[in-house]
């Protein structure tokens, strides 16, 4: 998977740039961050394809860009934090 710094401006170390992608997209249409998108980060970092710390600066820089009413990332981020080590 793409693992990339965001920017020089971010505090993140890596985000993975396929679901960052994917949520600047439904949240530009406005159509909400997907089900499908955080259950996918959550798959990947329980088959051991995105590693755990990857994927909260992922949802970390998610939740910088999506509006503050959005639910379900906060149930996302504490499952990803039980595979950290």
């Amino acid at each position: 998977m793409l693992i990339n710094p965001i920017s020089n401006q971010t505090s993140f170390k890596a985000v993975n740039q396929k679901y960052y992608q994917w949520a600047k997209k439904d949240i530009e249409y406005g159509i909400g961050l997907s089900g499908e998108l955080f259950t996918q980060i959550e798959m990947d970092v329980c088959w051991k394809d995105l590693h755990p710390q990857d994927a909260i600066d992922t949802l970390e820089a998610i939740k910088k860009i999506m509006p503050p009413d959005w639910k379900g990332l906060e149930i996302t981020l504490d499952y990803v934090k039980k595979f950290l080590p």
